[in-house]
């Protein structure tokens, strides 16, 4: 069953690494799955972001902060080392037929962290913007599918990744709101109560 599963992640892994490759994908995805080409219009928004929403900006970029960083440590300092699956781009094993445009990297690759990472923090902006979720969970779904098409994580890398951070980002959310209504309820207890 295993084995079913692991050529069918490597199959879908060629279709979309490979029979959909073109060059105008081959020349955006590389820009859009590395991190340094989202730090000044990230910066920006960012910026924006807490300009027009003030006090509730700063505890979501908290809890996206929390939960990045949950994501990004629990991926890779423990995930990958347990299952420690070799990337599609693995220098010493590398997939045959795979399209490889960041040449070849030797580190594990399940899950993917930065599918991990983008979803925690879309699934920490959801819940208090639901009604742009498609937006939150959209890029984070471009930035999984850039991973598979420039060769550096399998299809089930991504999944496993986006699952592991809407857990870990719905997690922090639950914990703020049960700190939150702890607070809550010691206040209404620890209130004087009126005078007759």
């Amino acid at each position: 069953m295993v084995s079913v599963l692991l050529n069918l992640d490597k199959s879908i892994f060629i279709f979309l690494n490979t029979y959909i490759a073109n060059p105008v994908f081959d020349f955006i995805f590389p820009i859009i799955t590395e991190p340094d080409n989202w730090l000044i219009p990230g910066l920006l928004g960012l910026f924006a972001f807490i300009y027009f929403e003030k006090k509730k900006a700063l505890l979501l970029v908290l809890l996206g902060l929390i939960s990045f960083a949950l994501t990004d440590a629990i991926s890779y300092r423990i995930v990958k080392p347990l299952v420690g699956r070799l990337r599609p781009c693995n220098p010493d094993f590398p997939l045959t037929g795979g399209h490889f445009l960041m040449g070849y990297k030797s580190s594990f690759s399940f899950p993917s962290n930065h599918a991990a990472n983008m979803f925690g923090v879309a699934t920490v902006f959801y819940y208090f913007y639901k009604g742009k979720a498609i937006y939150f969970f959209g890029f984070a779904a471009l930035i999984g599918f850039s991973r598979i098409y420039v060769g550096v994580h399998y299809p089930a890398d991504v999944l496993a990744g986006a699952i592991l951070g809407i857990f870990i980002g719905s997690g922090v959310v639950y914990l703020y709101q049960f700190i939150k209504d702890l607070i809550k309820k010691k206040e209404k207890t620890g209130a004087t109560p009126p005078e007759n």
